[in-house]
């Protein structure tokens, strides 16, 4: 016949070695988790930036004001023949160009190397530039009359000069 006594020891110390075993391993669990060592690893730099735009625009303008007794009539044709450039370049001729940024408390400079643009315009037979002021039919004699009126050719070459620039850090960390 089994002594019950010794069955009962048996499963005691049974559970009491898988309740050892079952807190043993979520002290190492806890112990892998729990930090030992950190590496960490930084680099940074930083980046200029400089760019440029040249706008080159050509076209004709007519504008007029009149007041009083006055009637303006303005036209402006503008016809280019074949062989009319407009060329813009970076760099001179060993292809070097530099801008040099001088900051001042009101503003800033720069100071432009290796940047040319050549603008040549053949007008064509045919081009016109007419401006007419001329009084109105049946003046008031109250009224002071005055005006002015143009039309023209119009050339502009706009350097847009920008300079910018960004910082970065990454940072990488392990632990073990």
């Amino acid at each position: 016949m089994a002594n019950p006594f010794r069955n009962t020891v048996q499963h005691s110390l049974l559970y009491l070695a898988l309740i050892a075993g079952v807190l043993f391993t979520g002290l190492q669990a806890f112990a892998q988790a729990t930090p030992g060592s950190e590496m960490t690893r930084r680099s940074s730099g930083m980046q200029s930036v400089f760019s440029y735009r040249i706008t080159t625009t050509y076209g004709t303008s007519t504008s007029a004001q009149v007041s009083g007794n006055m009637r303006a009539d303005t036209e402006a044709t503008l016809k280019l023949k074949s062989g009319s450039i407009v060329t813009n370049k970076m760099g001179d001729a060993g292809g070097n160009t530099s801008a040099v940024f001088i900051a001042t408390p009101t503003g800033g400079n720069v100071d432009l190397k290796g940047i040319t643009g050549e603008n040549k315009f053949l007008l064509e037979d045919g081009t016109s530039f007419r401006s007419h002021l001329s009084t109105i039919d049946n003046p008031d004699p109250t009224l002071t009359s005055s005006g002015s009126a143009s039309a023209t050719a119009t050339h502009s070459t706009t350097i847009t000069v920008e300079k910018g620039s960004s910082s970065f850090e990454n940072v990488f960390r392990q632990t073990f």
